[in-house]
């Protein structure tokens, strides 16, 4: 189940992890994560993450591969960059897990 935050997760592609880039969060789930960027990353690419969840107060880490880089805005070049989860910190599975419920949660209620 994937569903929308609003955070912004900062990014390397391994091994060179000197340079990140900073993007908005477009949705997460367990298994991985999507953003928009403006840069394009071959799939199978393997990323340095880290983001903080709304529900944190320090950002939590996660190594994840590029799995979809679908070039989303033609005159924009903008991709949206799908990433399935390799390595998430404990911190990070935890946060994921309480968000998850906390939409089940206002999903079941919208529905009642």
């Amino acid at each position: 189940m994937r569903f929308r935050i609003f955070s912004l997760v900062k990014h390397a592609t391994e091994p060179n992890v000197v340079t990140f880039q900073v993007e908005n969060i477009r949705n997460i789930s367990r298994g991985g994560l999507a953003f928009f960027t403006e840069q394009e990353i071959e799939e199978g690419a393997v990323l340095r993450l880290y983001f903080l969840p709304p529900n944190c107060e320090k950002p939590v880490t996660a190594r994840g591969k590029v799995v979809r880089c679908p070039q989303v805005i033609k005159n924009g070049k903008i991709f949206e960059l799908g990433v399935q989860f390799l390595d998430v910190s404990e911190d990070a599975k935890l946060a994921i897990q309480e968000l998850e419920d906390f939409f089940l949660k206002k999903q079941k209620k919208i529905q009642l």
